[in-house]
């Protein structure tokens, strides 16, 4: 395995290529096997390892924890962990589970030293006069909308650029309105439901 070629590697050599990935030893006897976050997506990932899949929720400030099915080399990266959406840390055979916390912090490279907002994520450059990174837009945040309800959103919904998340109207609001909400590239949510509380609509 590469993993542990490298550990044998000497340590001037490894310092020079990449952190040591020794120190990753206690992430990984920290997965959660058999186990995912669901419906708390910030986005998606295609064709990626593990530790790139990790790696992305390092670079991104508002991402707790990631989901990995090995099967297809895909990853999420959530807003929660299972401590903060305990409800949500459900059983998924083929899945692993494992959270931010439990990585070093050397892994994120030149970005975990980043200044990037809770709404970015963290690029590495690999020419610059002045930094080593770059912050971009990420995600449109988790909507904050007068009476949406988010318990309805679906499986694959995210809240990532170009993704989107379905949602209604608690119990109480009048709804008018329908459809996704749809995150756009300026990181704002566009959207048409619209949730007014019945008083509202009484005449003093």
């Amino acid at each position: 395995m590469l993993l542990f070629r490298i550990c044998r590697c000497p340590w001037f050599l490894i310092s020079f290529l990449v952190p040591c990935y020794c120190s990753l030893k206690p992430g990984f006897s920290k997965l959660q096997r058999g186990h995912r976050l669901d419906r708390k997506l910030i986005q998606t990932f295609t064709e990626v390892s593990f530790l790139d899949c990790v790696t992305e929720c390092m670079v991104t400030p508002r991402c707790k924890s990631v989901n990995y099915f090995k099967g297809a080399n895909y990853c999420e990266i959530n807003y929660e962990n299972k401590t903060t959406a305990e409800t949500r840390y459900v059983d998924n055979a083929g899945w692993v589970y494992s959270e931010k916390e439990h990585w070093p912090k050397e892994l994120a490279g030149s970005c975990s030293n980043s200044t990037c907002e809770i709404n970015q994520t963290c690029k590495h450059k690999r020419y610059s006069e002045d930094k080593f990174f770059k912050c971009v837009l990420s995600d449109c945040g988790i909507p904050d909308i007068k009476g949406i309800n988010l318990s309805s959103i679906k499986r694959e919904d995210a809240i990532g650029l170009h993704r989107r998340i379905h949602a209604s109207c608690f119990e109480g609001y009048n709804q008018s309105g329908s459809g996704p909400l749809i995150c756009q590239s300026n990181g704002e949510w566009k959207y048409d439901i619209v949730c007014e509380g019945e008083y509202a609509n009484l005449i003093c």
